[in-house]
């Protein structure tokens, strides 16, 4: 291999060429140096090793050049400050639908609301943030005690809100030492003795009805014999009864005359014996009486604590009277029954009281049946009825959010809904094979219907005018103008999305790219399709994790952009 050398490197080197050719002179001819009269010439022969040593000298300084500029511009990349998430918790942009939304929400109960928009746009998250936000004043708990005169109904009872748990676990506690307390009492020498008094007393009363007739038999050589059947009427003489065989034998005359006084005998004691059940009813009642009592000395001084703590509460009181008088007629009713306790309340899950620490109870209707929106009476697995509480109950005075296409494709869970909305009343459904029905309680919760114009119109082919029940609109925009929305705030926006859903930061550098992206897709608008912008910045996302990266960068987005344009990704 050749270089060749310009004229000015020529003359540099003149002076260094001349000292050679003296050394030349010098030196011996054997030695194989070029002689005086050999041409000069621009061409210098290299070596071929030597080459090839610079040339990955100066390779080896080219890549280590580029890996350090590599390495600093991403470290550049990553020092810089991602994009601050926007503060609010909903999604950015749909400031009219916002403020339609917090009005709606912030009205008197009983006022609904339907969001009407595109799948996409974010309607359910931005209903379910701004939900949380407002502040409304806790609904009352609900107690339900069934009927002591009819098992199939359950009453329902107001209770402080905040203290329904509390309250149901003090009755249960109170209900179920109580019934161990009545049944012990069963068991005791007391009450075998009462029992036996009572028996005496009722043996003392019909005793002392048959005594007239029975003296005035005697007197005419008539027995009054008692049996286990009731009394039964006898020949006697000098004191004791008659055999039939010697009955038999007596003079016929004779027999007419004793058959004569004992069928006259025998029809005034029909008419007194006939008067005996009456006793025997009312030792039965003093018997009922004083297991009554013994049941209400049990459970009393139970349920009086829970009234101590609460002595301001009319319906509480009138809850736990109610409970009293359950407690001592299922008492008297299952008498020996030591397992089971009575049915005194309509048992249900604690889960669904209201916590008045929280501003606003916030339910999202994940599935929506009739059960799951008004609650379900079903029986446990010892046979009693238990209460389900569905969403409506759940929620309290806080606000129900149900996705219209759920209810368009059950058209009995909307015209269930429909008809709770219209009375204002939550009733639970009975389960198959249980008949307890339970007081309806007030609905006091907002319903948020998230609608987009195919699923109303199926509301509306089932029940026409449905619009009556939602006083409250807000529309969501599919597109702003550019004006409405800057890059900025987009970017913010679209940070806050990737904060929310535990993504990477964003990249400054990156807010350029979504937007242009955004405004592409709105048709020179920018577009606020919210699923098509979280599957970017997931993709993106992926990818930085690939690259070890700790922000999403312009780079990840430039390909996830372009996977998405070669239809890699949706």
């Amino acid at each position: 291999m050749v270089f060749w050398r310009s004229r000015a490197e020529k003359k540099a080197e003149a002076a260094a060429t001349a000292g050679e050719e003296g050394a030349a002179k010098a030196t011996p001819a054997g030695a194989g140096s070029r002689s005086a009269t050999e041409p000069l010439t621009n061409v210098v022969t290299l070596m071929t090793n030597r080459l090839a040593d610079r040339l990955a000298d100066r390779l080896a300084d080219v890549s280590t050049a580029n890996a350090e500029s590599e390495t600093t511009e991403k470290k550049t990349a990553n020092s810089l400050a991602p994009i601050s998430p926007i503060e609010q918790t909903h999604f950015f942009g749909q400031k009219r639908a916002i403020a339609k939304i917090r009005t709606a929400l912030e009205a008197s109960r009983g006022e609904h609301l339907v969001i009407m928009g595109q799948p996409g746009t974010g309607r359910l998250g931005l209903a379910e943030a701004i939900g949380k936000d407002v502040e409304r004043s806790p609904a009352p708990d609900w107690i339900y005690v069934v009927d002591h005169d009819a098992p199939s109904r359950a009453k329902s009872f107001a209770l402080p809100a905040g203290e329904g748990t509390h309250i149901r676990r003090e009755v249960r506690g109170a209900t179920a030492k109580a019934w161990a307390a009545f049944n012990r009492y069963l068991k005791s020498e007391e009450h075998r003795i009462s029992l036996d008094l009572l028996e005496e007393e009722m043996r003392y009363h019909s005793e002392k009805a048959v005594e007239p007739v029975r003296q005035r038999a005697e007197a005419q050589n008539i027995a009054v014999v008692k049996s286990l059947d009731g009394y039964v009427l006898a020949p006697m003489h000098e004191g004791r009864v008659v055999r039939s065989d010697v009955f038999r034998a007596l003079p016929d005359s004779m027999k007419r005359n004793v058959e004569a006084k004992i069928t006259a005998f025998e029809d005034e004691l029909q008419s007194i014996v006939a008067t005996l059940p009456e006793a025997e009813f009312g030792a039965s009642a003093k018997h009922e009486a004083l297991l009554r009592q013994t049941a209400l000395r049990a459970i009393r001084p139970g349920l009086a604590a829970i009234k101590k703590s609460y002595p301001d509460d009319a319906s509480l009181a009138s809850a736990l009277d109610a409970i009293e008088e359950s407690f001592m007629t299922f008492a008297v009713r299952g008498m020996g029954m030591e397992k089971a306790v009575p049915p005194v309340i309509l048992d249900c899950d604690d889960g669904h009281f209201t916590d008045p620490s929280v501003r606003c109870h916030v339910v999202v209707a994940r599935t929506a049946s009739a059960t799951d929106l008004l609650g379900e009476i079903s029986r446990d697995a010892l046979g009693l009825a238990v209460l389900l509480p569905g969403h409506l109950m759940r929620a309290g005075s806080g606000i129900v959010i149900i996705e219209a296409w759920r209810l368009a494709a059950d058209p009995a869970t909307w015209l269930a809904l429909s008809a709770a909305i219209r009375s204002k009343e939550i009733v639970p459904v009975n389960a198959a094979g249980v008949g307890v029905k339970a007081d309806p309680i007030p609905l006091l919760a907002t319903i948020v219907l998230i609608a987009d114009a195919q699923s109303w119109s199926k509301l509306e082919a089932i029940e026409p005018g449905l619009v009556r029940h939602f006083p409250h609109v807000a529309k969501f925009a599919e597109t702003v103008p550019i004006a409405e929305l800057s890059e900025s705030d987009f970017a913010k926006g679209a940070a806050r999305m990737a904060s929310d859903h535990g993504l990477r930061p964003l990249n400054p550098a990156v807010a350029p790219l979504i937007y242009k992206d955004a405004v592409r897709r709105g048709g020179g608008r920018v577009s606020l399709a919210g699923i098509a912008l979280l599957h970017l910045l997931q993709e993106a996302d992926a990818i930085a994790a690939d690259q070890s990266a700790s922000q999403i960068r312009a780079a990840d987005l430039t390909e996830a952009l372009s996977r998405r344009a070669e239809g890699a990704t949706p």
